[in-house]
């Protein structure tokens, strides 16, 4: 019922873009973020326009089966095909696994409470994804898609590895919570640093220059100076590479960390688009519309959940205390099993 990808051949992909020309989407998400994940690609085909073909790949972390067909009945539409790929059984793959444990024992990461391995599939797209798929766009599941995927896609990559918008965070390699090696990387200081959430990536210039291979490597040798997991491998590799995008294809909560226009890096006209209408709103802290009862746009989020098999689903004050419970009880685990 769900087939790996690799039981595909490229002429069935291709078979699936007959007449007008399809978007091929990625993601990634284990069992805990089924919901978002299907939240997110509802939100993208309700702006489709022009009754655009999309091809969507669910790279899966290990969603139970029965929320893949909550997924499949969420995402019933005649232009839109779902693809479940199986998560890479490598060496490659062990390799990101040491590194993520690494990191998460020596504390050394940002956010390591809110980051899966899943993250970490962006940067096996070559091998993940068949030959055929020479550009594909990657989400976040943790954002919500509020304008036409098209207008994104038909952006001209150049000879650019990837398009991307700045990280609102984080306004350059050099910043505080840059890249803490981009002088032993020789990247010039003021090289912009971007936001790894929203990408269009150039798969056919990943395979000729062998991206993944040295993402893997950059990995092994430099795990002591990751904070943003992959998203630092990236910008590491990458610097002065990606082409910038309109902000407002990838709107985080770091744009609020500005008291005025005035105090941000963009134009009043440009602030208040993106503070107003964002094409795609990234939850990107730890905070999230299924966690956090109080934030920003969070009815963009529950609007699409009542279009998806999650209808009605809230975040009340009986759940926030559960997830308290469970956060507790998890730590104390942790602690038992470390003794």
């Amino acid at each position: 019922m769900f087939p790996k990808i690799n039981s595909l051949n490229d002429k069935q992909i291709l078979s699936s873009c007959q007449g007008n020309e399809a978007i091929f989407l990625v993601c990634a998400a284990d069992d805990k973020y089924a919901m978002p994940l299907t939240v997110m690609i509802r939100s993208v085909l309700e702006n489709l326009k022009y009754q655009s073909n999309i091809i969507v790949f669910i790279v899966d972390g290990g969603i139970k089966k029965y929320r893949k067909e909550k997924i499949l009945k969420s995402l019933n539409f005649a232009n839109c095909e779902i693809k479940f790929v199986a998560k890479p059984d490598s060496s490659l793959f062990k390799d990101i696994e040491e590194v993520n444990k690494y990191c998460e024992e020596e504390g050394i990461t940002i956010h390591k409470n809110a980051i899966s391995i899943a993250t970490y599939y962006r940067l096996l797209l070559p091998e993940l994804l068949p030959e055929s798929v020479d550009k594909v766009i990657y989400l976040d599941c943790d954002l919500v898609v509020e304008e036409d995927l098209m207008h994104l896609w038909n952006l001209d990559l150049k000879e650019n590895y990837l398009l991307a918008a700045p990280d609102l965070w984080i306004r350059s390699v050099s910043a505080h919570n840059g890249l803490l090696n981009y002088e032993e990387l020789q990247i010039a200081s003021d090289a912009k640093y971007f936001n790894a959430g929203v990408l269009v990536v150039n798969l056919k210039k990943w395979r000729t220059d062998k991206i993944m291979v040295k993402a893997i490597e950059y990995l092994k040798k430099n795990k002591s100076y990751i904070r943003f997991h992959d998203q630092d491998v990236l910008n590491a590799l990458l610097a002065g590479q990606w082409g910038e995008i309109d902000p407002r294809w990838n709107h985080t909560p770091g744009i609020y960390e500005y008291a005025s226009w005035g105090d941000s890096p963009f134009s009043e006209h440009v602030y208040k688009n993106l503070i107003q209408h964002p094409y795609i709103i990234h939850f990107a802290a730890s905070i999230k519309p299924w966690n956090c009862r109080d934030m920003h746009f969070k009815e963009h989020f529950f609007y699409y959940v009542d279009k998806t098999e999650w209808f009605g689903w809230r975040f009340t004050f009986w759940k926030q205390i559960q997830l308290r419970v469970a956060h507790k009880l998890q730590k104390f685990k942790s602690r038992f099993i470390n003794s």
